[in-house]
């Protein structure tokens, strides 16, 4: 969904996305708590906090040259889609990395499906709200997302291979409603659901091979 508000708060101007961003990653955050405790709260925070941090301070990379002439823009710039990328990599390494630390625990699998699942589907709600776009191309985003969430919801307890397909069918959905959005398939969120098939996959075969290994 294309940006087309943006929010001025003092001397600083935020796009919507920026705020969609934000909030999503906040809302998560406390779903995760509530549904999962304390532990699984805090690997989520230090994967977040991680993100924004890298997110915020790539400015220092793809426009070091400005950040040497005028310091304070590092106050009200980032690293744009390079550093939104940069972060996403940085947490799920992170991510990886801690699980991997924890032994692969099952749950934690099912928390980071719902907390995937959550980030797009309140990402994209977010934006069809805030944003200017055909009234039905709304519509269809915000019934495709939440007939997602609402199935991750009901089959993620289930086993590990309805959990692989429940990041595939997010795939599938988040393709669907690209095709049907003003960019097209061409947009960022779209990849960045790529990147959350390949970190779920990764935690997937790792989880399994553990199994694996203890019934030996």
């Amino acid at each position: 969904m294309p940006v087309t508000e943006w929010f001025i708060i003092k001397s600083l101007t935020l796009p919507s996305s920026w705020v969609a961003v934000i909030l999503a990653l906040i809302i998560t955050g406390i779903v995760l708590w509530i549904k999962f405790g304390k532990d699984t709260e805090d690997w989520y925070s230090d994967a977040a906090i991680l993100f924004i941090l890298v997110w915020k301070f790539s400015v220092l990379i793809t426009d070091f040259e400005m950040i040497l002439e005028f310091p304070l823009a590092i106050l009200y710039f980032n690293g744009g889609e390079t550093g939104l990328f940069l972060g996403l990599l940085s947490a799920l390494g992170r991510l990886l990395w801690q699980l991997k630390r924890k032994g692969w625990p099952e749950i934690d699998f099912v928390a980071l499906i719902i907390a995937f699942v959550l980030l797009q589907s309140l990402y994209q709600f977010l934006m069809v709200s805030m944003n200017e776009a055909e009234f039905w191309q709304k519509l269809m985003t915000i019934a495709i997302f939440s007939g997602m969430t609402l199935l991750t919801w009901l089959k993620v307890f289930a086993s590990n291979i309805w959990r692989l397909q429940l990041l595939v069918l997010m795939l599938l959905a988040h393709i669907l409603a690209a095709i049907i959005q003003p960019e097209g398939l061409f947009q960022s969120s779209l990849l960045i659901t790529v990147l959350f098939l390949i970190c779920g996959i990764t935690v997937y075969v790792f989880l399994n091979k553990r199994k694996m290994e203890e019934n030996q």
